[in-house]
């Protein structure tokens, strides 16, 4: 008896891994309860893989949804920004088209590998590729700076990808907005880099004019990468001046 008690064990424990495959062989010649138990058991682990399912091309097709929606929005934010002349507005609009274009782009790629999103993981140097194509696209218009991307190789959770991704998005859009003035050259570059797994620093410099940081503290930009930072648990560091440009980075410790 102790041998078949050991056997459910096995099978109850690989359910729980989520890699069960029934197999009735094993429980040949077991007394009829032990049978009936293992029965029970191949039944709920059919329940749980058919719930699973059912889970998965659910959240699948909101991901979709949702990248849809922000499309949209993104469209109608693009429309707006075409017919008013301000630059003050213009640039807000163009912050807020990047915003959402970068949520639609997580989305998207959730939907495209077909993850659930709750334990799911983001390619991050492919997401970072993706981001930058649609920054330098976003600011075509500036043919005289130069955007150079890299990141590292490495799956992150989309609870940390979504709030990395749009600190990127403001140092960047900043960077465009405000350090090659009256039609100035230049350099922005995005570095993403892990040590050992777990340290990643994100890097965003310029070539441009420099600024007091001082003075933008209250600015919606630093406000946003700062709660984009503390909700990694990370450290934002601003450094400027007008011989050197500016440095943005971040410095956060990957969840194990």
């Amino acid at each position: 008896m102790t041998h078949w008690i050991m056997r459910l064990r096995e099978q109850a424990a690989q359910i729980a891994k989520g890699i069960y495959p029934p197999d009735h062989v094993s429980f040949e010649g077991a007394p009829a309860d032990i049978v009936l138990l293992s029965q029970d058991l191949d039944s709920l682990a059919r329940a749980m893989a058919e719930r699973d399912t059912v889970q998965k091309a659910l959240t699948h097709e909101v991901h979709h949804r949702v990248r849809n929606n922000l499309q949209i929005v993104t469209s109608l934010l693009n429309m707006q920004a075409s017919k008013v002349q301000e630059p003050a507005v213009q640039e807000a609009l163009g912050q807020a088209r990047a915003r959402m274009g970068t949520l639609a782009l997580i989305h998207r790629m959730l939907y495209e590998q077909h993850d659930d999103g709750t334990h799911g993981k983001i390619d991050l140097s492919r997401l970072m590729t993706e981001l930058c194509s649609q920054l330098r696209l976003w600011h075509r218009n500036r043919d005289g700076v130069e955007f150079v991307c890299d990141a590292s190789a490495i799956a992150v959770p989309l609870d940390s990808a979504m709030p990395l991704t749009l600190f990127a998005v403001e140092a960047v859009t900043n960077a465009y907005a405000h350090a090659f003035p009256h039609g100035r050259h230049g350099i922005v570059s995005l570095h993403f880099s892990v040590v050992e797994d777990r340290d990643a620093l994100l890097c965003v410099t310029d070539d441009g004019v420099g600024f007091d940081t001082g003075s933008d503290a209250g600015s919606m930009g630093r406000q946003l990468m700062n709660a984009f930072a503390h909700q990694l648990g990370g450290t934002l560091d601003i450094s400027s001046s007008a011989e050197t440009g500016t440095m943005v980075k971040l410095e956060y410790r990957i969840a194990a």
